[in-house]
């Protein structure tokens, strides 16, 4: 009796095992199954995030003109290629030897390579106000794209109204905002040091960058189209300066409206919280 009473003993409590090693199993699975699933959600934002991006440069190129050096994503989204690499080498051949010491890498060099090419197109918009091509300047740090606009080409001396000459490079950069729901917008309004006329309508330089960046704004809402929710107007006075103020050369510099172009990061953490 007591033989069969272990017997029995043993039996109940191998059982009792089992089950306790099949609902391990039962949870070990079911934990798998949850962290594929995650996985499986991550690996789509992912995509989903590649996609927007993708789209985003693909819009960023359309500020190039069109010819043997325009640089284009490849079909896998590269832009690291043989083609590439020869377009880029064209592009730099011409390049200040002082300004490509500063590439560090490829990517380096391919955003410069993007900022000269931008540039050369936007400056051909000027048409007979070429001659103040060299206001204009152009940066890439990819994604984010900086338009540098000098006074001489958008406005009067103390004035904020746009001069008209400047409507077809307004166009152009809008064509583009227009092709790309994703992209924001800030319009930057800067101004020497020198303080404003006494005869002026606007009180200071704090109010002449506002009206500068807010002029911009609405050319572009109301003559081009661009969505004004996407926009922003601030304007910064004389308190970002990227020259000197001692020279006339430096101060002109600084006289200044910037377009700076950036992915909506809106977007992207909407399809994260998704």
């Amino acid at each position: 009796m007591l033989s069969g009473f272990s017997l029995l003993t043993m039996s109940c409590v191998s059982k009792k095992k089992l089950t306790q090693s099949e609902n391990k199993v039962e949870m070990r699975d079911a934990e798998i199954a949850e962290l594929q699933e995650e996985r499986d959600s991550c690996q789509s934002k992912q995509e989903s995030i590649e996609d927007q991006m993708m789209n985003y440069q693909a819009q960023i190129e359309k500020l190039q003109d069109d010819n043997e050096n325009t640089l284009r994503l490849s079909k896998d989204g590269s832009l690291e290629n043989a083609s590439t690499r020869n377009k880029v080498k064209r592009i730099l051949k011409d390049v200040d030897d002082a300004r490509l010491a500063d590439a560090q890498n490829f990517q380096d060099s391919l955003n410069i390579a993007f900022e000269e090419n931008i540039k050369k197109s936007l400056r051909q918009k000027l048409g007979d106000d070429a001659d103040f091509a060299e206001d204009l300047h152009v940066k890439v740090h990819q994604p984010l794209v900086e338009i540098s606009i000098g006074e001489s080409i958008l406005f009067k001396s103390g004035s904020a109204f746009v001069n008209p000459k400047a409507y077809p490079l307004l166009k152009h950069v809008s064509q583009v905002l227009n092709s790309e729901s994703s992209m924001m917008i800030r319009v930057e309004g800067h101004t020497d040091e020198q303080a404003v006329t006494t005869k002026s309508y606007v009180k200071d330089n704090w109010e002449l960058s506002l009206k500068r960046s807010a002029s911009v704004v609405r050319i572009f809402e109301d003559k081009f189209n661009v969505d004004g929710a996407r926009m922003i107007a601030s304007g910064r006075g004389k308190y970002v300066p990227v020259s000197d103020n001692e020279s006339d050369e430096g101060r002109r510099r600084n006289r200044r409206t910037e377009i700076k172009l950036a992915p909506d990061l809106k977007t992207f953490m909407e399809i994260l919280g998704n």
